[in-house]
């Protein structure tokens, strides 16, 4: 089984998961993605181990580079607030100076694929990122290192969950996982009429194909409500994460939500609107 989730040319978060029959039933045909397989190569001139990231390039980066050193601290972070214990499960981050580089090579190997600047791939035996050092290159790595640093940590994560938490860390490290492009969104659709939470909709979803940019940013907003606002919540979230580790079944997390005695999605709705009333940083 081989899973992928990619990160969005067009916005500023836009993952993608696809089984790897599905990967081969979309190519050109099974023969041609082989072949083509074979010529890509990964970038591997340098490389960096940082704890857990592997991280290979085509080009030299310090070991100190205070980007490299926020990525390795984000696997404690990740770690402290799951109240998990982190994985020795390495890694592997490959990085190529260019866009350019990087496309050739995702064209190439992957010849199926939306052009996306960023990818993060699940097989049985190895968890990859891919990436360029562009502009974006920090919300890129911070958000498809999460996922790795998250199926490392736990199996079987909910789709909306596994892109919710890692919304919540692409944001600069020491911010709270505080998004304002998503507090803004939303509350902009809310005030039109076309957004309120529903989170028995996000639990639906089965494929990111099916998630929207609103999707991600109500993901979001659901683990930042109940990460940032109250200690029950944020241990109700926390023993959630405790089931599905022991037990591998991932059951709805709006059944957790039950016990409290209002309406979360009432209570979200407000939660992002007083965010949005907020200066941006507060």
């Amino acid at each position: 089984m081989e899973g992928l989730m990619r990160k969005g040319a067009c916005r500023s978060s836009f993952p993608v998961l696809l089984a790897g029959v599905v990967l081969c039933a979309l190519a050109p045909g099974c023969a041609t993605w082989r072949w083509t397989a074979n010529r890509a190569q990964e970038p591997d001139r340098y490389t960096i181990a940082l704890d857990q990231l592997i991280i290979h390039s085509n080009f030299e980066l310090p070991s100190q580079h205070r980007l490299l050193q926020e990525l390795n601290s984000e696997r404690v972070d990740v770690s402290n607030l799951l109240n998990v214990p982190v994985s020795d499960e390495k890694i592997h981050v490959y990085l190529f100076k260019e866009g350019e580089q990087f496309y050739d090579f995702i064209r190439q190997k992957y010849p199926s694929f939306p052009d996306r600047r960023a990818f993060f791939l699940e097989t049985d035996t190895r968890l990859s990122v891919y990436a360029f050092w562009g502009d974006r290159a920090a919300e890129d790595l911070r958000h498809e290192v999460c996922h790795g640093y998250l199926h490392s940590m736990v199996q079987n994560l909910p789709l909306w969950l596994d892109e919710g938490i890692a919304e919540y860390h692409e944001v600069p490290r020491g911010t709270h996982g505080y998004h304002p492009s998503h507090i803004s969104d939303l509350n902009k659709l809310a005030a039109e009429g076309r957004w309120q939470p529903d989170i028995r909709r996000l639990e639906a979803f089965r494929s990111p194909a099916e998630m929207t940019e609103i999707d991600y940013g109500e993901s979001w907003a659901w683990v930042h409500w109940l990460l940032e606002t109250d200690p029950a919540r944020k241990q109700l979230f926390q023993g959630y994460i405790a089931d599905l580790r022991r037990t591998g079944v991932p059951t709805p997390l709006s059944l957790y939500l039950r016990q409290f005695n209002y309406d979360p999605q009432r209570s979200l709705l407000e939660y992002v609107r007083r965010l949005g009333s907020k200066p941006q940083g507060n």
